[in-house]
């Protein structure tokens, strides 16, 4: 599994490591600031790739989702896009590749 950042800020360097992945890909990525006027518990990354909503709450390891983390990320799959808790670039680069994967089948018939 690929170290997901510095002892300094680990979650800062792993989100940077999985926006570049995905923007060197073609997808878009919009990093979600926490603030008083944004809702609590929404992903840190939110994208569109291949025309597919995706969101991604990144941990660094021994940290878990919250319950409200959670929730939001049921939530988004229930809407049908695809989101998850993760702690690997790895675990990422197999959401992508199953996603253009599916986008060139369906383009093929």
């Amino acid at each position: 599994m690929t170290q997901i950042g510095t002892k300094n800020k680990p979650e800062s360097d792993f989100q940077s490591k999985v926006k570049a992945l995905i923007e060197s890909r073609g997808g878009y990525v919009i990093k979600v600031h926490v603030s008083a006027l944004q809702s609590q518990g929404e992903p840190d990354l939110v994208c569109c790739y291949k025309g597919h909503f995706v969101a991604f709450e990144l941990k660094v390891p021994g940290n878990k989702a919250s319950k409200l983390q959670q929730r939001k990320i049921k939530d988004i799959q229930r809407a049908g896009g695809t989101a998850i808790a993760t702690q690997s670039l790895e675990e990422i680069e197999v959401i992508l590749n199953e996603i253009s994967r599916v986008q060139r089948n369906s383009q093929s018939d």
